[in-house]
């Protein structure tokens, strides 16, 4: 499942566990990225933030991991800390963009949501001048 919302494109894979996609990690990911616009300036391109949350609501009890960067969040289903890998980024990063996933996993997430960077926000146009009056005559 694809949304967009607030300047973000969220991909979501269903859950093998609810065999639909995860929206209490959509919940958390949307929460992430409301954080990381109020400090919108203030991350360099090398800011990354890692963490653990617990979805609540689920099903099941679900931990969850979750990747914040300048280049897009990544939150992974059903994961203890301790299954943190790269290759989770990799993974992450072969589903955003394509391509094939060559690695391995400690632990398979049971289902991924990733947001893309915010888009730039437009550029406001200058004012216009008001004409000349001697121009608006003629």
């Amino acid at each position: 499942m694809i949304v967009t919302r607030n300047g973000r494109t969220y991909s979501l894979t269903q859950c093998r566990h609810r065999k639909e996609p995860c929206l209490k990690g959509l919940a958390v990911v949307e929460h992430l990225a409301s954080s990381a616009r109020c400090t919108q300036g203030l991350m360099g391109p090398d800011f990354e933030m890692q963490g653990c949350v617990r979805l609540t609501g689920c099903i099941r009890p679900c931990t969850a991991l979750f990747r914040l960067t300048a280049g897009g969040l990544q939150l992974f289903c059903d994961l203890e800390p301790g299954d943190w890998s790269p290759g989770l980024v990799r993974l992450a990063e072969m589903i955003e963009g394509g391509g094939s996933f060559t690695g391995t996993l400690p632990a398979e997430p049971a289902a991924m949501v990733l947001a893309s960077a915010p888009e730039p926000a437009p550029e406001r146009a200058a004012p216009a001048r008001p004409l000349p009056r001697e121009a608006a005559l003629h």
